[in-house]
């Protein structure tokens, strides 16, 4: 019963003088788990109406839940970057896929960390909203070497022509609202057909939250809809890209264990 009246009070708040936060409003526009909204928590920088906003949104980009999604991030880059300096070991050239980018800022921290004729990206992603804002931080970096397109990372199809030529490809935060774990496994088989054979595969998944219940009852995903997540054990999700084809090389996680990041090998 207590957690219930929590619920209600705490969403009470959110949704009239929270609003006045701009992570909060953010995450109404354009969803809690969407890309936009990761960048907002990744750059943690508060803003928001009057002071007030300004300081429900220090408190809101403090909370425990989106501290262990920037160690995620922070895991997340480090493995891709592994991933790069790897492949250049062997190659001249790294191409580097992203299947669900949203404006893929992640993408654009790594790839600018070596020389544009070493690295190439393309990201993918079925909003088109998404695809243009990529581009525009692309530019905005003075990045040549990262290109967006719209596409489905469940339909092969979108994908038919990069088929077996990618160095490395990436889901980050993708899987945690895939709620159907026939639909990750199909992702990953997708991913595996891809990927060149001893191509590198790196994604993330959610092994735990802070307060799930809380966040599912007061948030929408970035349809506007009730938003809806599912977390799963890491060594599950590493089970599933071991049966797609994928060893893996290794697995990352903040000090709560509530987010893994997998580097894994197409075999």
């Amino acid at each position: 019963m207590f957690k219930r009246w929590k619920i209600v009070v705490v969403k009470f708040l959110v949704n009239t003088i929270g609003r006045t936060s701009d992570g909060i409003e953010m995450s109404f526009k354009y969803g809690f788990i969407s890309g936009k909204m990761l960048d907002y928590i990744y750059a943690n920088r508060p803003s928001g109406k009057f002071l007030i906003g300004k300081w429900i949104d220090r408190v809101y980009l403090s909370h425990p839940g989106w501290r262990v999604i920037r160690e995620r991030k922070d895991n997340l880059v480090r493995a891709l970057t592994r991933a790069v300096e790897l492949t250049l070991k062997e190659k001249r050239r790294a191409h580097v896929l992203d299947v669900a980018s949203g404006p893929a800022q992640y993408i654009i921290d790594v790839v600018k960390r070596f020389p544009s004729e070493a690295v190439t990206a393309v990201c993918r992603d079925y909003d088109p909203k998404w695809v243009r804002e990529g581009q525009s931080k692309a530019a905005a970096a003075g990045l040549t070497n990262i290109s967006f397109a719209q596409g489905d990372a469940f339909d092969a199809n979108s994908f038919k022509d990069l088929s077996g030529t990618q160095d490395v490809a990436v889901s980050s935060g993708f899987y945690d609202w895939i709620v159907d774990d026939n639909l990750i496994k199909t992702s990953m088989k997708i991913i595996h057909d891809i990927l060149r054979p001893g191509g590198y595969f790196v994604f993330t998944n959610q092994s735990g939250h802070v307060d799930l219940d809380m966040v599912e009852e007061i948030f929408v995903d970035f349809n506007r809809e009730p938003l809806r997540m599912k977390t799963r054990p890491a060594e599950l999700i590493n089970g599933w890209a071991r049966e797609a084809g994928f060893e893996i090389v290794d697995t990352a996680a903040d000090d709560k264990k509530h987010y893994s990041v997998t580097l894994a090998l197409r075999k």
